[in-house]
């Protein structure tokens, strides 16, 4: 179905891709893996038409294709689901799938019975008129998928899905991969992004690999394994950490108390993390983790309750280490370069102040040294690199090495690895443990469970905005079962 022979694209002197070849056909599932960087979703900008390549060529059907725009990719039958939602909120599914389409003149409940309609084929159940912003992540998830496969004036036939499961709770991954299961028994071709090593084994029927441009390998799934695929991604064996399973030792006195918080969907929450311990939070996204994460970084005030950080019964002196869920709307600015992002942080605005401004040569050497020490890979420019140029998971370490980086009295962390790749996100959870080791408390609020297991002294849950069992919450080693139950609201 596709081709694509000796491909490249160049930004400045900056290589992105550098002569890959790749191919998809009808009926098969097409695992793409790679480090954030490694070129994977300038590869789906260019299939997608949203750039263009600088050499090689790209086959359909045999026939060379050039792709202008994504207008014209879709009306060739290729469809993309961002990692990043690609909705209009204010609208209805049936506008948005519309105005996607781009065909004739918008009939609101011809539009959303087609929505129904393709959704009950694919086994789900969706209001055509349910306005974008009233729908929770997973459903926003189906609705990209749904507005994928309209192309042209038929259906796409090549997908490609890029990071789907990235923000989706365990169950609404069990959904999904039944999903593309079934789009691939209907024929089509699915080019499959994820970080997830387990999710590209269980779904996929081959996998290529890419670092720094190049194609790397080449896998059928039932010939290897996961340990062959993390080596390919990074180029070497990575290190194993195992779990935290032994209770930890508190260490000196300095604690984060939350006491009978209250705003929005979050209820009277209240929650005491020792120095030098990790206390992860599961829940079903829109369970009041958001509000949580707005009242700790100061976005919002509480309707009732407080929170603090002390040592020795005083305030402690130091600065929260924030780490947000949304790195795109809350963790950066994105028109700011990669220093001036930096700078946000008081720490380095502090030790840098001038007489009239800031001492941005050493603002600059501090983003260097931290864009060598986090990986994060940019442009030419470095540091000067806008933070909208650069991938989602080079998006991700920026805001993690700001948080962390600068002696933090307590963190709190949602999803910190949410679209890092395998070695990224292993580096981030040791450079959370090395905080915690440091004396720091640490909230860890995340939709991954696995990560939730591995990275834990306690575990606790949130459920309609409150923290499920009991403040004592539930030791590390506790089984995936019990808190999956506890995620669906059981409280036996």
């Amino acid at each position: 179905m596709l081709q694509v022979r000796n491909l490249s694209r160049q930004f400045g002197n900056f290589r992105a891709l550098d002569s890959v070849n790749f191919g998809v056909s009808g009926g098969e599932i097409v695992g793409l893996l790679g480090e954030n960087g490694a070129g994977k979703s300038t590869l789906l900008k260019i299939l997608g038409g949203e750039l263009a390549a600088s050499s090689g060529e790209i086959l359909w059907d045999g026939a060379p294709m050039s792709l202008k725009s994504p207008r014209e990719a879709t009306q060739r039958g290729i469809g993309v689901v961002h990692q990043h939602f690609h909705l209009v909120p204010v609208f209805t599914v049936a506008e948005n799938l519309a105005l996607h389409a781009g065909r004739g003149a918008f009939q609101p409940d011809f539009w959303a019975k087609q929505a129904e309609k393709r959704a009950a084929s694919l086994g789900w159940k969706i209001n055509g008129h349910a306005r974008i912003e009233d729908l929770s992540v997973g459903e926003k998830q189906r609705v990209e998928i749904l507005k994928a496969l309209f192309a042209g004036d038929g259906e796409a036939r090549l997908l490609l899905l890029d990071e789907p499961t990235a923000n989706l709770t365990p169950a609404e991954v069990g959904e999904l991969i039944a999903v593309v299961r079934r789009l691939r028994e209907q024929g089509r071709g699915v080019v499959f992004v994820s970080h997830k090593l387990h999710e590209v084994m269980e779904l996929c029927d081959r996998v290529v690999v890419l670092r720094h441009g190049q194609v790397t390998g080449e896998r059928e799934t039932k010939t290897t394994n996961i340990g062959e695929l993390a080596s390919l991604m990074v180029g070497r064996d990575l290190d194993k950490t195992s779990p935290r399973t032994a209770p930890v030792t508190p260490i000196g006195t300095r604690r984060l108390r939350i006491e009978n918080l209250s705003c929005g969907a979050l209820r009277e929450f209240s929650l005491t993390i020792n120095g030098g311990e990790i206390v992860g939070l599961a829940g079903v996204d829109g369970n009041g983790q958001r509000e949580l994460m707005e009242l700790l970084s100061g976005l919002q005030k509480p309707d009732s309750g407080t929170f603090r950080v002390d040592e020795n019964g005083k305030a402690a002196t130091g600065v929260l280490g924030l780490i947000p869920a949304d790195r795109q709307s809350t963790g950066l600015i994105l028109p700011f370069d990669l220093a001036e992002n930096i700078a946000l942080h008081p720490r380095p605005r502090a030790r840098f102040r001038k007489p009239l401004g800031l001492d941005w040569p050493a603002i600059r050497q501090l983003t260097r040294d931290l864009m060598v020490k986090f990986d994060v890979r940019a442009s030419a420019t470095g540091e000067r690199a806008l933070a909208a140029r650069l991938s989602g998971g080079n998006q991700q370490k920026v805001v993690v090495a700001r948080a962390l980086s600068f002696e933090p009295s307590a963190v709190v962390a949602a999803d910190p690895a949410r679209g890092l790749d395998i070695g990224a996100g292993q580096f981030v959870h040791q450079q959370l443990r090395a905080a915690a080791d440091a004396g720091a408390p640490i909230l860890l609020i995340s939709t991954d469970l696995d990560e939730i297991l591995h990275l834990s002294d306690r575990i606790g849950v949130l459920y309609e905005g409150r923290l499920l069992p009991d403040e004592n919450l539930l030791p590390a080693g506790t089984s995936r079962d019990e808190i999956g139950k506890l995620m669906g609201g059981a409280t036996e």
